[in-house]
């Protein structure tokens, strides 16, 4: 048995070293004919209930290398609670929490049904980053990566020194235009415009990576009734 866990961790390493851009988690949406689904302690039906989740809530499957999807019925997320916007003030630092959710209750996001370019888009403005106008707290003396930017936790802080910023971010959803509140790219404000898009229903979704190696988060903007209603940022690995 000790051999075989040897040889499955290096053959990930090898995996990760041959492709940098393979993810150990995903996100996934929460999807139940009752409009919400259970959250539990422990991977049975029986289990104390942790905290309901609304359908179209995005949540993250974390070391998706050691799960079987296909044939466990209860599968290991991370979520986060009261959360929506993943805000993290560094006053507080709220983390993922850790639960299980039955399968028949998740929808991988990249195997949704893509929308048509007229009906859902979303887009960054960006410029050259300044130090200047922002409150930039560091990780250490070094000041070479960023801890916060304005009290807001920065998700790419292990990415150095952002070289541009977003200034101003909006999507359009069946020709309506919605302006992104500039909170909410604060902590991922060198993203660029590298969307995939998905819907279900008329809820319309914006994925994209962020970053990369240590610093490379997922980012999900939720739209519903042709307005945000979740924006989730969580660790590829």
């Amino acid at each position: 048995m000790k051999y075989y866990q040897l040889y499955n961790g290096l053959l990930l390493l090898l995996l990760l070293f041959l492709n940098p851009l393979i993810s150990l988690a995903q996100p996934y949406l929460i999807q139940s004919k009752e409009g919400y689904s259970n959250v539990r302690e422990d991977a049975n039906a029986k289990s104390k209930v942790l905290d309901q989740l609304k359908n179209n809530t995005i949540v993250l499957i974390d070391q998706v290398e050691e799960q079987d999807l296909e044939k466990e019925q209860w599968i290991k997320i991370l979520y986060y609670e009261n959360l929506p916007f993943s805000i993290v003030e560094i006053s507080d630092e709220k983390s993922l929490k850790t639960g299980f959710i039955h399968k028949s209750q998740l929808k991988a996001v990249n195997k949704l049904e893509k929308p048509s370019k007229d009906e859902f888009s979303m887009q960054y403005v960006s410029r050259d980053f300044s130090l200047n106008d922002k409150k930039i707290v560091y990780q250490d003396e070094s000041a070479t990566s960023i801890k916060s930017i304005n009290g807001i936790f920065y998700y790419l802080g292990d990415c150095g020194i952002p070289k541009e910023e977003i200034y101003k971010a909006e999507a359009k959803i069946n020709g309506k235009k919605q302006v992104i509140p500039s909170k909410l790219y604060l902590g991922i404000i060198s993203a660029t415009n590298n969307f995939e898009y998905y819907k279900v229903g008329k809820v319309y979704l914006a994925v994209q990576e962020i970053g990369d190696g240590a610093c490379a988060n997922h980012v999900v903007w939720v739209f519903e009734k042709d307005k945000l209603s979740q924006r989730f940022v969580g660790w590829e690995f």
